[in-house]
């Protein structure tokens, strides 16, 4: 923080991230392995699919720094905005190594966030896009907190777990919670082999 504890706009946008994205991983904590993929009905995407959705958002985001995506292709097809309820059906991916990848994904981009100056917020663009890295932050952010509320709901409804957001909102508890919660992920990821 500043000296004055005022947060910049840097700050501002990364912890709202980190809780976002604390609530979007905390969203999937503890589900049933046998609902990852399970459609609730034919036009709903299924948590797998969601899932995998934000996750290609943000390793095309974390793509404007690095000039790669870690995801293939075939996996952002999939994941990709409005696809085919009928293409999405059938989950082809491991479920496992989705989730681990966006461990991967979203430390890389964690980092190049904190590694920036505060003027590079409002000067760096995305390409094809008329948008700031502060807007890209608003959008992603904003994405991944809409797509949790989705799974909540998804998983009320198919697992019956009750669960409200928003938590994290201090970095204290945040940290503790991604721990708590990757500590979750080691002990159980091996059931999640979909």
């Amino acid at each position: 923080m500043t000296s004055t504890s005022i947060l910049d706009s840097k700050e501002v946008l990364i912890s709202t991230l980190e809780i976002s994205e604390i609530n979007f991983l905390l969203s999937i904590k503890g589900m049933k392995p046998d609902i990852v993929s399970k459609q609730f009905r034919d036009n709903v995407n299924h948590i797998a699919w969601i899932i995998g959705h934000c996750i290609s958002h943000m390793d095309l985001y974390l793509s404007v720094f690095t000039n790669e995506r870690k995801l293939s292709n075939e996996q952002r097809e999939y994941h990709a905005y409005a696809a085919p309820k009928d293409k999405i059906k059938e989950f082809p991916f491991s479920f496992l190594e989705l989730i681990d990848d966006y461990l991967t994904i979203s430390d890389d981009f964690f980092k190049k966030l904190y590694s920036l100056s505060e003027e590079d917020f409002y000067e760096i663009r995305f390409p094809n896009e008329d948008e700031r890295l502060i807007e890209m932050m608003q959008r992603l952010t904003l994405h991944f907190m809409g797509h949790a509320g989705q799974i909540v709901l998804l998983r009320r409804i198919l697992d019956d777990t009750p669960w409200s957001f928003v938590g994290g909102v201090s970095k204290k508890i945040r940290s503790k919670l991604r721990k708590d919660w990757k500590e979750w992920w080691e002990e159980n990821k091996k059931n999640y082999k979909v």
